[in-house]
């Protein structure tokens, strides 16, 4: 498997994760049981009303908002958290055709590095749909505030924050704390509590260890030794642990999964994806038991999704899953404009090591 594969794998595992999840996203279990079958939802669905495409939510919105944010900085040489802040200022326009301040108006216009890379993430129609935005995250950004870990604007937890982080892990491919560092800033700019920004950062870092060819075993125990001294890691830590306990015991998976929570909290909803994740081994299966619970289906389904994807390359994930997914040509742009970026990275690297 080559690094593309890995890349390609982190940014469609987590968007079809997070639309078969987004069509169940609201019902509890004995409600998908009712709907779908005593095995619940077992694929992706295409929606007739939206030209058979398989819908994304604000996950994959916002994961798609990430990449152009890194991307954005790196090209124009800012900040990766005045990057990311840009992006999603763009992004909270395409929820409410909203400019906070008026000089962030020219941020709407195709860019200079979107010129380079040959995309343009504004031009993307279907990124205008409003797939039930997360509260905290639209009110964060209309603040017209870049807030930091140091000056929240509110003590919010919301998993909404976990589910864009990956692009951070693929941007920092092989450099889990930086990735650490970054996820930590993204998730401030519009989450306050340290469950919302550590759980961000710990995902950030696994993808990228993930990225670099490293097992699930190896990404997640070096992320926990970042998390680990954070002095505002040791709550999450905990979580996490449990998960994996959680993944070795013999218990019905339904039984352990509530255990762990619905996934609506930041903390939760990375705990549950590990959990799904080691108990299955597998990006289908992972995904099936993550979308398949009574809390918040697509979410965990993404970071699922997001964490197979990357280990297991864009293979692992069923054809039939991927096919005409709404945003797969911006998808896929994305994830060849970020591992080209990587590539150019490592062979500077490497000349000036020599």
């Amino acid at each position: 498997m080559d690094g593309l594969d890995r890349f390609m794998g982190c940014m469609f595992g987590g968007a079809v994760g997070d639309a078969l999840g987004f069509v169940i996203e609201f019902d509890d279990l004995k409600t998908i049981h009712k709907k779908y079958g005593p095995y619940g939802l077992r694929t992706v669905l295409k929606s007739a009303k939206n030209g058979n495409k398989s819908l994304i939510s604000d996950n994959t919105q916002l994961a798609l908002f990430t990449a152009d944010g890194m991307l954005w900085a790196d090209h124009d040489g800012l900040e990766p958290s005045d990057g990311l802040y840009r992006a999603y200022m763009r992004w909270y326009y395409t929820q409410t055709e909203r400019i906070i301040h008026p000089e962030q108006e020219k941020w709407m216009k195709r860019q200079p590095h979107e010129v380079d890379f040959d995309y343009d993430i504004m031009g993307e129609e279907a990124l205008f749909a409003r797939r039930s935005p997360g509260k905290t995250c639209l009110t964060s950004l209309a603040s017209g505030k870049k807030l930091t870990r140091q000056e929240p604007l509110n003590h919010s937890c919301g998993s909404s924050t976990v589910m864009r982080a990956a692009p951070i892990g693929l941007f920092y491919a092989g450099d889990p704390e930086k990735a650490f560092a970054v996820g930590c800033q993204a998730a401030s700019l519009t989450y306050g509590s340290p469950e919302a920004y550590l759980s961000t950062a710990t995902l950030s870092a696994m993808i990228a260890s993930l990225a670099a060819g490293k097992d699930i075993s190896a990404a997640l125990g070096g992320a926990l030794r970042i998390l680990q001294a954070d002095p505002e890691g040791t709550p999450l830590m905990k979580t996490i642990l449990r998960a994996v306990d959680e993944a070795v015991t013999d218990r019905n998976p339904v039984r352990s999964m509530k255990k762990l929570g619905l996934g609506k909290k930041a903390d939760e909803a990375l705990a549950l994806a590990v959990y799904c994740v080691l108990k299955t081994g597998h990006l289908k299966d992972a995904v099936l038991m993550a979308c398949n619970q009574d809390g918040d289906s697509d979410t965990c389904g993404a970071i699922c999704g997001n964490i197979m994807g990357t280990q297991d390359g864009v293979q692992a994930i069923p054809k039939s899953w991927r096919g005409n997914l709404e945003c797969d040509d911006l998808i896929r742009k994305l994830s060849q404009c970020l591992y080209d970026h990587h590539q150019t990275s490592r062979e500077e690297s490497e000349a000036v090591s020599h």
